[in-house]
């Protein structure tokens, strides 16, 4: 529990009160001083939290001892004892910090309330300190968060004022200078334990390519964690020398290595980078961006990109509308020369901004998945949506992005196919059922086709591809079919099964089952009544 310090020149009131204080905190671990200088050589050893001190001691008195205390970091709660009701002696300890001034003797009862109450102040102080660690530990992990946060607003053009005298404390003294852009395009998850281990590694080795002399600074980006900003003072550093980007294709290749792809983009050069951070900031990024047509692992920067770039705007041709009939004939292989001959047809004047050519590629995408609406399934159609909104906006590189929709488009091919045929299957189905309930009306191949919206000579065609024979076949054989059933299970005569089963004339019920079965109606019930006989 809490160690506690008796300091008294008098033995006997020293012993009595520790005697008092084992029985009311037995737990309490007590240590006795006969004055001050013994009191402090004690404390030097052994932590302690309370002290109960008299006044009028030789060598040290009790005041002079509560001075020394008063310097300690985490002083001890100060009790002092005194066998005087002396104004100027409570008042001079009630000066040094002192919790209680009690008189001597004392009483249990008074030691007690006073005991509670530095139990109290000591637990209260503990949890205030807790509070008040707590709070430094926050400001701590805080405070660089809000650095990046400032720097975030610095380089989107959003400070002025107050806010740049605090960015100007947090960068080096620059005036010109510039931003380069670092992307993670990937990481080994074997060598990293997350993204940020892996921007802090890349933080350390980007300012250890560039040097003391890029007097660099780097954060990350907030609506992109994957980029790491830096800014750099071109004042006494090349960023666009050889030597800097030899160093910087090096870094990257020891990257890659260390299981780190990265992109690299340069922003322009700014006389004064702190008022022109934002225009430098832009033109890395629009560099940036075009590693969607260029690829990763690479340095970028738009004196390099514009002579390549058109920025066009997209237009349509003719392969847009072949590639709507191309799906529809479920033709794959022409669907992938197709969707080639858009992607190579859009980059071959120009390379067009990654934005627009990612919308323009989306927009076909969408065209055609609305076109086919009807022919899939409903959850597969809204998946599909979902899918293409969201892998071909976020399509990280050309070449991916095309093998992204020849993908989808071939898997929509697929479930179109597969819907086509099950929608197929289940008409088939409804029809035959449609028959078995209606086969002793007068049914025609004209009205059955009209009941399932089909023209009758596609029908009779459909009908007979997945039957394997025709309707009229197809009726007749359930009636006769019916026909037998009845003449096995009912004494009913046979000119009543014919009207029955859809005949109108007898002779031909009779004709015709002779034909399917080899014997007339009559001859089959007699056959069937001897079978069931002989077999009683």
């Amino acid at each position: 529990m809490y160690r506690l310090l008796i300091v008294d020149d008098e033995p006997r009131h020293r012993d009595g009160l520790a005697n008092l204080i084992g029985k009311l905190r037995p737990e309490y671990h007590v240590f006795k001083a006969k004055n001050g200088n013994e009191a402090l050589g004690l404390m030097a050893d052994n932590p302690i939290d309370i002290v109960f001190s008299d006044i009028r001691m030789p060598q040290m008195d009790g005041l002079q001892l509560l001075e020394h205390l008063d310097a300690y970091e985490k002083p001890p709660i100060l009790v002092v004892l005194s066998g005087y009701r002396q104004f100027e002696y409570a008042q001079k300890a009630i000066s040094l910090g002192v919790c209680e001034y009690l008189l001597k003797p004392v009483d249990a009862a008074t030691l007690k309330n006073t005991l509670e109450k530095i139990e109290r102040e000591i637990t209260a102080n503990h949890t205030q300190l807790q509070e008040n660690e707590n709070a430094l530990m926050k400001l701590n992990q805080t405070l660089p968060i809000y650095n990046d946060h400032l720097m975030n607003q610095w380089v989107a053009g959003h400070i002025e004022g107050k806010s740049l005298s605090e960015l100007r404390k947090l960068l080096p003294p620059i005036e010109a200078g510039t931003i380069l852009l670092t992307e993670i395009n990937a990481f080994r998850s074997a060598d990293y334990i997350d993204d940020f281990q892996a921007k802090q590694f890349l933080k350390v080795q980007i300012e250890q390519t560039l040097g003391p002399a890029a007097g660099s600074v780097s954060f990350s980006l907030e609506d992109r964690r994957s980029i790491l900003v830096t800014v750099i003072s071109t004042r006494s550093f090349e960023i666009c020398s050889t030597e800097t980007q030899d160093k910087l294709h090096a870094c990257i290749r020891q990257m890659k290595e260390d299981g780190l792809e990265i992109t690299i983009a340069l922003g322009s050069q700014c006389e004064d980078i702190i008022l022109q951070a934002k225009q430098a900031f832009e033109d890395a990024k629009r560099a940036l961006s075009y590693q969607f047509f260029l690829g990763s692992a690479i340095i970028l920067s738009l004196d390099e990109i514009m002579p390549a770039a058109s920025g066009r705007v997209l237009t349509k041709y003719r392969e847009e509308e072949e590639l709507l009939d191309a799906v529809r004939e479920s033709d794959k292989e022409k669907t992938v020369r197709l969707i080639t001959a858009i992607f190579e047809k859009q980059i071959n004047e120009g390379l067009p901004l990654p934005e627009s050519f990612k919308e323009f590629i989306l927009r076909i995408v969408l065209h055609l998945i609305h076109q086919f609406k009807e022919v899939m399934l409903e959850d597969y159609y809204k998946d599909l949506l979902r899918r293409a909104e969201e892998s071909l906006k976020h399509s990280p590189f050309y070449a991916m992005m095309k093998t992204s929709v020849i993908d989808m488009l071939s898997e929509m091919i697929d479930t179109i196919l597969k819907t086509r045929n099950w929608k197929k299957e289940m008409i088939i189905k409804t029809c035959l059922q449609y028959i078995e309930e209606h086969y002793a009306e007068d049914l025609f191949l004209e009205a059955v086709a009209s009941k399932f919206y089909f023209n009758t000579s596609y029908f009779s065609h459909y009908f007979k591809v997945n039957t394997g024979i025709s309707f009229s076949q197809y009726l007749l054989r359930t009636r006769l079919r019916k026909g037998k059933e009845l003449l096995e299970e009912t004494d009913s005569k046979i000119y009543e099964i014919s009207k029955l089963i859809g005949f109108k004339d007898t002779k031909y019920f009779n004709r015709v089952f002779k034909k399917e079965f080899g014997v007339t109606p009559e001859e089959y019930r007699r056959i069937t009544v001897n079978i069931f006989n002989a077999n009683k």
